[in-house]
């Protein structure tokens, strides 16, 4: 799951926000940029690329904003496609801006800003747990302090095992609008609380649709299906309607 970052000490005193849109820089003190719309916002800083390089990157289409945004690692684009699967969000920016805490010297990039479909923003960090130093803790520490005066989630994914990767790498092939099927939604509906394993709801919509097996898959992106989400998926697997 994604959990949020706890912090206990108090927000500096001043912290600005840096960001770019369409190709303008802007700079503002925090408190000022709460109605800035982050989630279009282009990427303030990217790492440089070289030969042999150990992470990869590149870019992710969102079937939830049905834009393209870029990831820094495998493990940030996993991070994306737990977002994408939440119907609640309208909006994802990576790389959106740089915090600037004054007096400290230190600045820091979050991964990711999130709009909610009731307006709500959020700051996303990501990182393997084991990966998480003091500078990244202490960066995390004062951002969320930040989220909490700007009336921000702020939110750190840090425990992305790899068979839940590996499920979401699989099903992803799945987000897109040609694997849905309002008749299969209506009957998932009128099934609901039915456990099954995914052989058979796939038996069950046959004929409701022309790919039974890809709706079911689909179902499991979108969370009409229900499954256990750290095991390896198989068509043995039980959902839950």
């Amino acid at each position: 799951m994604i959990e949020s970052q706890v912090a206990t000490r108090t927000a500096p005193a001043h912290v600005d926000v840096e960001w770019v849109s369409r190709g303008r820089r802007d700079r503002r003190d925090a408190l000022e940029v709460v109605d800035v719309a982050f989630e279009s916002a282009d990427l303030v800083r990217r790492p440089s690329s070289w030969q042999h390089k150990r992470n990869y990157e590149g870019y992710y289409w969102a079937a939830t904003t049905g834009t393209h945004v870029w990831f820094e690692s495998l493990f940030e684009r996993a991070a994306l496609m737990r977002l994408d699967r939440d119907r609640h969000v309208v909006g994802v920016a990576a790389q959106p801006m740089w915090i600037h805490w004054s007096g400290s010297g230190r600045k820091h990039a979050p991964d990711f800003f999130v709009r909610y479909r009731d307006g709500r923003g959020a700051l996303v960090d990501v990182k393997p747990a084991q990966y998480i130093g003091y500078d990244d803790a202490e960066a995390f520490r004062r951002t969320r302090e930040l989220c909490g005066r700007l009336g921000w989630e702020y939110l750190v994914v840090s425990d992305i095992a790899a068979t839940e990767h590996r499920n979401l790498r699989f099903l992803s092939g799945y987000r897109f609008d040609r694997w849905g099927s309002p008749v299969v939604n209506a009957q998932l509906r009128d099934r609901s609380g039915e456990r099954r394993t995914l052989q058979a709801w796939a038996e069950i919509l046959d004929g409701a649709c022309e790919l039974p097996l890809g709706a079911v898959y689909s179902a499991v992106w979108w969370g009409s299906l229900k499954v256990d989400e750290i095991s390896p998926l198989a068509l043995s697997s039980v959902a839950a309607a």
